[in-house]
């Protein structure tokens, strides 16, 4: 252990000396005191709470993964180039032991730098909220809605696949029956697409809601906690499309199901049944392309635990209105403070940088510097575009050979391939969104034990094989 920890000290000391790493420090510092006292936002307190949160948090952990990654890259590469590694290995030290030893030097000293950053941004943002001139009312929205931790629960939804198979196959049938001889060629080679576009239909089905009292669109929420606190339903309309970048103004009415009491008598109780109530006696504006939320009073819960909305829309072009299955509505319970929170947050950076180090080193012993960071680099980029390519390509693998391979192929580089931006949760602080211990573990398991580990393992092993002899500057 005495070696294990002076390897680590040493090379806590060489981060601490290196120019690039002394750069990224003042380029740290300047985020944390400047980011969240310039921020305005969109002119309102929720705004500057909210963005202030949301960029001080992500520019943070985006400088301090490249110090990682740049430090992890640095400290194995640069004592094999240099030799002397040559002389600490000639010594009865392991290099196991010494590869965990460069890990945990950069990574102690960026786990502390991420530990006073995030604080310091807390208290920073912390003072702004008390020194700054807000109203009561904006103060209580900041407090109810961005500085707090709240569950997120979503509606019942059907089975979308099950769905899709049932409207696939009605078309098939009504195919054959226009068929006089039944020589439909294509309906079984044409099978995947078929249900992909059958899917597509589903999910715009789903999402859409027709203007007209006679269209109320309702979702039903369960297992929601009857405390007492107040809800918020947090929603974002698209006019139109389902999903368009067009803003502008339109209308509607929320209605929520409450329980009134009747005179019937049931086992000694009074009977009670559940009617929809409008939220407001007159149709509301919504900005499409925007999120907005709104408060449930208490006794919207049911009595089994359930929460059930609906809309109406009255928009004034007479145009449908959809409503994203990603987007909502979705239902926030207030369970938590902002503080606890906040510190899930910054574990959540804290893993994402153990896995940068781990990455880092494991590429380092056997790459030489530019092309160990190239490669990190690289890999980070493949798993971004991965992920993208089979959220955006999975309705559209089947329209064509480019699309079915890139989004194959996308599908295999997930398998091995760590998509960092899941370790994004920066937008969960901003929107008071609760990080569940749920979603940390499966962050934890899904990408650390399956991926990183056994990469971490082969790049011990690799080093631990590698000739130093042949290590020679020409």
């Amino acid at each position: 252990m005495i070696s294990l920890w002076s390897i680590t000290k040493l090379t806590t000391k060489a981060a601490i000396r290196s120019h690039i790493f002394q750069l990224l420090l003042a380029m740290l510092l300047i985020c944390v005191i400047f980011v969240p006292m310039t921020i305005s936002g969109d002119g309102t307190a929720y705004g500057y709470i909210q963005i202030s949160l949301k960029y001080s948090l992500a520019i943070v952990t985006f400088i301090l993964s490249l110090s990682t990654v740049w430090l992890g890259c640095f400290s194995l590469s640069s004592d094999i180039e240099s030799y002397q590694l040559h002389m600490v290995i000639s010594k009865p030290v392991s290099r196991i032991k010494i590869w965990i030893g460069k890990w945990l030097g950069v990574l102690i000293i960026h786990l502390i730098l991420l530990f006073l950053a995030g604080m310091s941004i807390y208290l920073i943002i912390i003072w702004q909220f008390s020194r700054q001139s807000f109203t009561p009312e904006q103060k209580a929205k900041i407090e109810s809605e961005v500085m707090v931790g709240r569950r997120v629960f979503w509606p019942e939804r059907p089975d979308i696949n099950a769905m899709a198979k049932i409207l696939f196959q009605k078309r098939m049938e009504q195919l054959q029956q226009e068929s006089k001889n039944k020589a439909v060629i294509n309906v079984d080679i044409n099978e995947a697409a078929g249900l992909d576009e059958m899917r597509k239909r589903v999910v715009a089905l789903l999402s859409e809601i027709r203007p007209g009292e006679g269209n109320m669109r309702p979702w039903r929420f369960t297992g929601i906690p009857n405390n007492d606190q107040p809800l918020f339903l947090r929603f974002r309309f698209y006019v139109n499309k389902i999903s368009s970048k067009d803003q502008r103004i339109t209308y509607g009415v929320w209605l929520v199901k409450r329980e009134i009491e009747t005179d019937k008598v049931v086992d000694g109780k009074k009977e009670k049944k559940a009617y929809y109530f409008p939220i407001n006696d007159y149709p509301q504006q919504y900005m499409s392309g925007v999120f907005h939320e709104i408060t449930l009073w208490p006794g919207s819960v049911l009595s089994d635990n359930s929460v059930e909305v609906a809309f109406i829309s009255f928009d004034p072009e007479n145009k449908p209105l959809f409503i994203q299955m990603s987007d909502g509505p979705k239902l926030l319970a207030k369970v938590g403070g902002f503080l606890g929170n906040y510190l899930r947050a910054l574990a959540v950076s804290a893993l994402q940088l153990i896995i940068l180090a781990g990455l880092a080193c494991a590429v380092a012993c056997v790459m030489s510097m530019p092309t160990a960071v190239f490669l990190v680099f690289s890999y980070l980029l493949f798993g971004i575009f991965a992920q993208y390519l089979v959220g955006s390509g999975a309705e559209s693998a089947s329209e064509g050979i480019t699309n079915f391979i890139g989004y194959w192929v996308s599908k295999v580089l997930l398998i091995i391939i760590i998509p960092m931006q899941n370790f994004e949760v920066s937008n969960f602080i901003s929107n008071g969104e609760l990080i569940e211990f749920s979603y940390m573990g499966k962050l934890f398991f899904s990408y650390f034990v399956l991926k990183a580990l056994p990469l971490f393992l082969l790049g011990i092993l690799l080093y631990k094989r590698r000739e130093m002899g042949l290590v020679i500057r020409k």
